[in-house]
């Protein structure tokens, strides 16, 4: 249960101590302000979820700059306003200025109790909503890292600026994009989802902003961009490091003026909220001058950084369990439950791919279990690799054992560079857009 934080901010200091030690009592955190700047200041400096304030302080004409600072800085914090002459056009302009109630002194404490309680049960039922918002695209972990990404997946949802998500392969970065469009105002419409780095790059522009009937040689026929598809939406640019130099400053004036120029066509005005990911430095890419810096300022208003799983080994149980439950429902098998002893080796392991390895090696181990429980042994890499290589060594075609050799080897090479396919395909000397072939054809993910 979340109790809401309140604040009192009223010239008369008797009031402000009656009110206080009245929902001290009913076990309230709250704070007192006799100024508008002591006003201003524990708005700045904490979290309050419901200010009661007086509408006159001394030495100011009025108490609705107060309110307009609320509203627009802290839209969470329910204003009530409090008055010892209650007028009517008092009361009208605080509405309108943002006011959830006016009040007229003399107050009794069961009317301010009976606010807070309100304001108690709508944030019980908004934590309940996110939280089983976050759980329903699989966020799983309750370490004070994971808590931190969740308050800013909430803080984020709330507006329409850019967020830039950062953090290792296999983190979790794509849910947490997820999670952002799920509690946003636009949850209702689809999700836009771009892979920057599995396009290659002489299609990049056309598929992001469209183009025009004849505007180059295989442009037969109009085309929307993935922009177009996201207006009135959110649009998710995966890996936004490997987007081309070009077409970045497209991109910027996407973000810059809401207008997209289409290849071969005119300006189209749209409004998307853009969410980007990235496991690359895009600080070191900017001083190597393979990214804008103007456009990772505008990208990054809001940044939020998945820790890896290393850093969070208390939630590896939960995660397994997870993972172990989803898989055997999905595939209607029997439930087999972890041992204590592969748990223990599954929290020991450094999980270099993240939450994607250890998925990973959940459905490894629901396959190999031969008994009704998963040992260490079932869940094994090593095991499985031996087993996959032997398979192979006896295999009768010699085309699939090539097929089994390049897969295994694209995917250790992506393990190398994090994902990155471009760093891939320059450090195997092999074609960018052969690359992303390849994995289509064997069903590889970055």
């Amino acid at each position: 249960m979340k109790r809401p934080i309140v604040l009192i901010a009223d010239d008369d200091q008797v009031f402000c101590e009656l009110m206080d030690s009245v929902i001290a009592a009913a076990g309230y955190e709250v704070h007192t302000a006799n100024s508008l700047s002591e006003c201003i200041n524990c708005l700045q400096e904490r979290r309050i979820d419901i200010l009661f304030q007086d509408l006159c302080f001394p030495a100011l004409s009025d108490g609705y700059e107060a309110l307009d600072y609320a509203h627009e800085t802290h839209p969470d914090t329910t204003v009530i306003m409090i008055s010892g002459e209650g007028h009517i056009p008092d009361a009208v302009r605080a509405l309108k200025c943002g006011a959830a109630d006016f009040i007229e002194k003399p107050i009794h404490p069961e009317h301010i109790m009976a606010k807070i309680m309100a304001k108690e049960g709508q944030l019980d039922l908004e934590e309940s909503n996110k939280s089983l918002a976050i759980k329903a695209i699989g966020m799983v972990g309750t370490s004070q890292p994971m808590q931190i990404v969740y308050e800013n997946i909430i803080r984020a949802a709330r507006f329409d600026t850019p967020v830039l998500i950062t953090g290792e392969t296999g983190v979790g970065k794509e849910l947490v994009a997820r999670a952002i469009h799920k509690l946003s105002k636009v949850a209702d419409k689809n999700l836009i989802t771009v892979n920057c780095g599995a396009i290659p790059d002489e299609l990049i522009e056309a598929e992001l902003f469209g183009y025009e009937q004849g505007a180059f040689t295989h442009a037969v026929k109009a085309r929307k961009g993935f922009f177009e598809y996201a207006d009135g939406s959110s649009i998710f640019l995966n890996e936004i490091g490997e987007l081309p130099f070009h077409v970045q400053a497209k991109l910027l004036r996407v973000l810059s003026e809401g207008e997209v120029q289409k290849i071969g066509g005119e300006r189209l005005n749209i409004k998307t909220r853009v969410i980007c990911d990235t496991n690359r430095d895009l600080q070191q890419a900017i001083q190597d001058n393979l990214f804008r810096e103007d456009l990772f300022y505008r990208i990054s208003t809001m940044r939020i950084h998945v820790p890896p799983l290393r850093e969070r080994t208390e939630d590896i149980p939960a995660l397994a369990n997870y993972f172990l439950d989803s898989f055997s429902a999905a595939n209607n098998l029997p439930q087999k439950p972890i041992t204590p002893q592969a748990m223990q080796w599954l929290c020991e392991q450094p999980w270099n791919g993240n939450v994607r390895e250890l998925k990973n090696t959940i459905e490894r181990g629901v396959i190999n279990a031969k008994n009704d429980h998963i040992t260490v042994v079932d869940l094994h890499p090593d095991n499985e690799r031996a087993r996959k290589r032997q398979a192979v060594i006896n295999s009768s075609s010699f085309r699939h054992a090539r097929q089994e050799f390049e897969k295994e080897f694209i995917i250790n090479a992506l393990a190398r560079h994090n994902g990155n396919i471009t760093q891939t395909a320059k450090a195997i000397e092999y074609d960018k857009s052969n690359l992303i072939k390849k994995m289509k054809r064997y069903g590889i993910r970055p």
